[in-house]
């Protein structure tokens, strides 16, 4: 159960007020209580249940993707996923992650449609969860309780995923492959698009990530200028567990020695928890962000801290 304070809605805030709030507390500060807010709210725990929703989306995401592609003959497509795979994947969990495009591929050789149009549907069943789930600790960050009916939540849950998934995909594609996209423009274009692909990525993520914050907790939120700075450090952070994961993963030989063959999944499964981690932390400063403005600086609930006393004393 969260016990991070309720932060009152302000919806009707604007960017002049960003400006008075960051200057009666630090970014230090700001950042410190973020931390805090995040782990009254449990978010660890929440963190590791979307962790495991998108590790049972990842596979037969690319399992069902890679079929349809081979069944459509679309080679480029097929060479562009395996290459974001190798790219992108932290050290051994690219080499699992590899095993399902080869089960992909054969599901499509053998011509099963069934085996194709089940695995889509698992792929949309464990995505829409994942949503589901970060709905659920998106207002729990905020103190919210109460989830939204279950028909609403779903519903939302599954738009997000074919909206902004989207947005995801394109982020990644930009930043993993980018310099391969480069390849097809003239040299003039191929130094700006050099230069220019990195911001575009990170604004894609950072647009993504907003949109998630801005529907995602059970209530009222500000507009995207106050949610700006939080979707922008947990787009930050994922990409850098993504980069500083896959060099570690890639560098450790104790790591493949520890795990063995199943060292890929482990990988897995720890870039998804981190991963999870980044975009909560983000929400968190944008929670608390929204607290300070309201006068709620403590990231902890007065009417928990008052019961805890009560406990103690019996």
């Amino acid at each position: 159960m969260s016990t991070a304070t309720l932060v009152p809605e302000t919806s009707d805030l604007d960017g002049a007020d960003i400006g008075k709030t960051l200057a009666q507390v630090s970014t230090k500060e700001l950042l410190v209580r973020a931390f805090q807010r995040l782990r009254f709210a449990d978010g660890f725990s929440l963190a590791r249940s979307l962790a495991f929703q998108v590790a049972l989306a990842i596979f037969p995401g690319i399992i069902f993707v890679v079929a349809l592609a081979v069944r459509l003959g679309e080679g480029t497509l097929q060479g562009v996923l395996r290459e974001l795979i190798s790219t992108l994947a932290p050290g051994p969990a690219g080499q699992t992650l590899l095993r399902a495009f080869e089960q992909g591929s054969d599901t499509a050789t053998t011509g099963n449609t069934a085996a194709i149009a089940l695995g889509g549907l698992a792929f949309l069943v464990s995505a829409v969860t994942a949503m589901a789930q970060l709905q659920r600790g998106a207002s729990r960050i905020y103190g919210v309780e109460a989830d939204r009916p279950t028909v609403r939540r779903y519903g939302l849950a599954t738009v997000l995923t074919l909206t902004v998934g989207v947005l995801l995909l394109a982020a990644f594609l930009l930043t993993a492959l980018g310099a391969n996209i480069g390849g097809y423009f003239r040299d003039e274009l191929a130094e700006v698009w050099r230069w220019t692909r990195w911001p575009l990525g990170v604004g894609l993520l950072t647009l993504a990530f907003a949109a998630i914050f801005k529907v995602a907790p059970n209530r009222r939120q500000p507009g995207l200028v106050w949610l700006a700075a939080g979707s922008l450090l947990s787009g930050a952070g994922w990409l850098l567990v993504s980069v500083g994961l896959s060099l570690y993963l890639n560098a450790s030989v104790t790591f493949g020695q520890t795990y063995g063959p199943v060292a890929g999944f482990m990988g897995l499964l720890l870039w998804a928890e981190l991963s999870a981690i980044a975009i909560f932390y983000g929400l968190a400063a944008a929670a608390q962000l929204e607290a300070e403005r309201g006068g709620r600086s403590d990231p902890r609930s007065d009417t928990k801290l008052a019961n805890g006393s009560a406990q103690e004393k019996r």
